[in-house]
C-alpha cells in the first residue's frame, strides 16, 4: 500500500513539471477515420473513439487540452514531415517513419487479418508470404499495404475500408488485408457482418499504436514527455481501462 501511495504521489506531482502548458496550452491533432480507435461523424464532423478519448484524458491529466480534426492520411504524414502538424493519433511505428516521427508509449494495439467471402479457402494461409498466390487488396498507404509493397507481394489498392469490402463482395479480390477492428466495424455499418469471413495470420503479431509526434515541430519533445506521463496517470487511476472496456 505504501508503494502504491508513493507511486500515485509521484505521478500526480509530475503535473507541476508541465504547469507552463496548463491553461494556455491547447494542441490540435489531425486524424483519419479509423473506428473504433477514431470515429469521425460524416455529418457533424465530430471526432470520437477509443484512442481519441484516451489521448484526450491523458493530456487533460497534465493540464493540456487536446482537440482533433479530420484530415486525409497522406496530408497528415506530409504535415508531420514538415512540422506543420505536431502529430497524429493511432499511428504505428514503422522504420520509414522514424526519421521524422517520435513515438509515444503504447496507446492501443491493432491486429492484421484477412477479410474474405465465407467460401474462400484460407486453410493454407499462415503468414503474409502465403498471400502471393491470391488476389489481395489493401487500403493504399496504410501499414498493411506498405508491408505488402516492401515484401513485393502483388496486390491491388483501395482508398477506404468500405471500398475493400465492396471489392470482396463483388468477387474482384480474394481477400482484403486490413486491420481487424476497423474492418469489422465497417462491415457492421454496411450490414455485411454475416457475409464475411475473418482469417487471422498466425505469424503476424499485434501492432502497437501510438501518438506520433513530428520531429520538425519544436513542441513535440515536451508534448511527448507530457503525454507519456499523463498516460501513466490515467492507467493508474483506472480511466484508461474504463475507456477501453466501453469499446472492447
Amino acid at each position: 500500500m505504501f508503494y502504491q501511495r508513493a507511486l500515485w504521489f509521484l505521478l500526480t506531482s509530475i503535473i507541476s513539471c508541465f504547469s507552463g502548458y496548463s491553461s494556455a496550452q491547447s494542441i490540435l491533432f489531425p486524424v483519419e477515420n479509423y473506428p473504433p480507435y477514431i470515429t469521425i461523424d460524416t455529418t457533424t464532423h465530430v471526432v470520437s473513439g477509443m484512442d481519441i478519448r484516451i489521448v484526450k484524458a491523458a493530456f487533460e491529466s497534465v493540464g493540456i487540452n487536446a482537440s482533433f480534426e479530420a484530415e486525409q492520411w497522406q496530408e497528415i504524414l506530409q504535415g508531420i514531415q514538415t512540422g506543420k502538424f505536431v502529430g497524429t493519433v493511432s499511428c504505428a511505428r514503422r522504420p520509414e517513419r522514424a526519421p521524422y516521427m517520435l513515438f509515444s508509449d503504447e496507446v492501443s494495439t491493432s491486429s492484421r487479418v484477412l477479410i474474405s467471402r465465407p467460401d474462400f479457402s484460407s486453410d493454407q494461409i499462415e503468414s503474409i508470404y502465403d498471400l502471393s498466390q491470391y488476389r489481395i487488396t489493401s487500403v493504399a498507404k496504410w501499414d498493411m499495404e506498405q508491408q505488402l509493397t516492401q515484401l513485393n507481394i502483388p496486390h491491388s489498392t483501395v482508398q477506404s475500408i468500405s471500398q475493400g469490402l465492396e471489392l470482396i463482395m463483388a468477387q474482384k479480390a480474394d481477400a482484403f488485408y486490413v486491420s481487424s477492428y476497423p474492418a469489422l466495424h465497417q462491415a457492421r455499418q454496411m450490414g455485411l457482418q454475416k457475409s464475411i469471413k475473418v482469417t487471422s495470420l498466425v505469424a503476424e503479431p499485434l501492432v502497437p499504436l501510438h501518438v506520433c509526434f513530428s520531429k520538425a515541430n519544436p513542441e513535440s519533445k515536451d508534448l511527448l514527455q507530457a503525454f507519456n506521463q499523463g498516460l501513466k496517470i490515467i492507467k493508474h487511476n483506472g480511466t484508461f481501462q474504463a475507456i477501453r472496456d466501453e469499446y472492447l
